[in-house]
């Protein structure tokens, strides 16, 4: 089996950096927010959702979990 074979067992996953997506601070001022999280083939969340207010730590954020887990970086984020 190749390595871009995917394995039954193991399903595709891919770490997702997206955004900016509106929110609110504690104020009620809207603010951006981006999310990182490990996503399935769907780009469906498969456990915990990280929002940053800020693009950069987004983007370290999600190259440091794509890189720490060895999966695919799926940048769909633009700065504010």
């Amino acid at each position: 089996m190749s390595t871009t074979e995917q394995h039954p067992a193991f399903p595709w996953r891919g770490v997702f950096f997206d955004g900016p997506q509106s929110d609110r601070n504690d104020d009620g001022d809207e603010i951006p927010v981006w999310c990182v999280y490990i996503g399935d083939e769907e780009a469906e969340p498969v456990g915990q959702v990280y929002f940053c207010h800020d693009y950069r730590s987004g983007d370290q954020l999600a190259r440091r979990m794509a890189s720490d887990r060895r999966l695919e970086f799926i940048h769909e984020a633009s700065p504010a």
